[in-house]
């Protein structure tokens, strides 16, 4: 959430209305001595000086009273009437209106930074689901393209055998990959919905980790990769399937952008009180602009890899680690490597 900025000390608007009515006050009082005073040495009774004052200071009070009024409340009430019409602007889809911070009053200037605030984080609201559609559409036109393209291929009868097996498998693949997206899309729409994890339990983090990774092993026996592990016996109390994601997801990328012959090291164990799981690699790393765009929904950052995935597996990952009170941190370099830490709340539940 931004934070509000510092807004200079002003005066509040009772503080104003308060200074205002003392001063009408303290210089009625005035007049009225100094025409009693001015009446008593004209040698002009008591009762007629003080009748006299009283009308005069009258007259004045409200003249006085009507001139400050109408300046205090058009410059109390403009400011209002402003963000009446920038709000119905916004209503309308106006995302750039912006009002003018600087007031008299500290209640309006603080309305209207909160204003500029709100504005901006709906700009920014609309930019991010305007992207969401695109990226949603390009996602699955690609795949739908090439299904249409090679089922147009099928219907040419001089097709070979092994063509059309060819064919046929690449159908598969982007049959497959339009249902993984599908589905990633649904998960993550409603993991971004909900705000407490059910069906939590105890077990064993390490065994789970060990059976995640062996669901892999037929791609990284592919890339030779040496296993490396340190998965001590930890119990973890949490959501069984939705953290299996999280070490899915993350296996996955590992081995994905992992080089032939590389290492994989995985570990988890009980540090400072927490739950911490490390998945390193030495394969080809991130860039500084990739690694801060990482979570982001549907972003790619390497490009050769963007058939091999949706885009939305670190944005699960993310959702699901905050659903379950924990961080991760990622770190990488380019060329050198990628090291993803999550850290779990270390609840103390007997497993059973």
């Amino acid at each position: 959430m931004p934070k509000l900025p510092e807004i200079k000390a002003r005066p509040r608007a009772a503080q104003i209305f308060a200074a205002i009515i003392a001063g009408i006050i303290a210089v009625s009082m005035a007049l009225t001595l100094g025409v009693i005073y001015v009446l008593l040495k004209l040698r002009i009774g008591t009762i007629t000086a003080v009748v006299t004052s009283t009308t005069y200071m009258s007259i004045f009070t409200t003249v006085v009273g009507v001139g400050i009024a109408a300046y205090t409340s058009t410059k109390m009430l403009s400011p209002i009437v402003k963000i009446n019409d920038a709000a119905k602007k916004v209503s309308r889809g106006d995302f750039t209106v912006r009002l003018e911070e600087k007031s008299i009053a500290k209640e309006i200037e603080e309305i209207a930074t909160s204003f500029n605030i709100m504005v901006k984080e709906l700009s920014n609201t609309e930019t991010l689901r305007n992207d969401f559609v695109s990226n949603v559409s390009h996602e699955f036109k690609t795949p739908l393209s090439a299904i249409e393209g090679y089922a147009t291929l099928l219907q040419d009868e001089s097709l070979s055998n092994e063509e059309q097996a060819t064919y046929v498998s690449r159908i598969l693949e982007n049959t497959s990959r339009l249902s993984k997206l599908t589905q990633s899309i649904l998960s993550l729409s409603q993991l971004e919905n909900q705000e407490i994890v059910l069906q939590q339990e105890t077990y064993m983090l390490d065994e789970q980790i060990r059976r995640v990774l062996l669901s892999y092993e037929p791609l990284w026996e592919e890339k030779e990769l040496n296993i490396d592990l340190a998965l001590a016996a930890t119990p973890v109390y949490g959501s069984k399937s939705l953290l299996a994601q999280v070490w899915s997801n993350l296996i996955d990328n590992a081995i994905k952008f992992s080089r032939k012959g590389g290492t994989l090291f995985i570990s988890c164990g009980v540090f400072d009180g927490k739950v911490v799981v490390r998945i390193r690699d030495n394969g080809i790393g991130m860039t500084e602009d990739v690694r801060a765009h990482a979570f982001d929904k549907f972003y790619q950052g390497e490009r050769s890899h963007t058939g091999q995935g949706s885009g939305l597996g670190l944005a699960l990952v993310r959702r699901i680690i905050s659903l379950s009170s924990g961080t991760i941190d990622l770190q990488s370099k380019e060329g050198k490597g990628t090291e993803i830490t999550v850290s779990l709340k270390n609840e103390q539940q007997s497993v059973s």
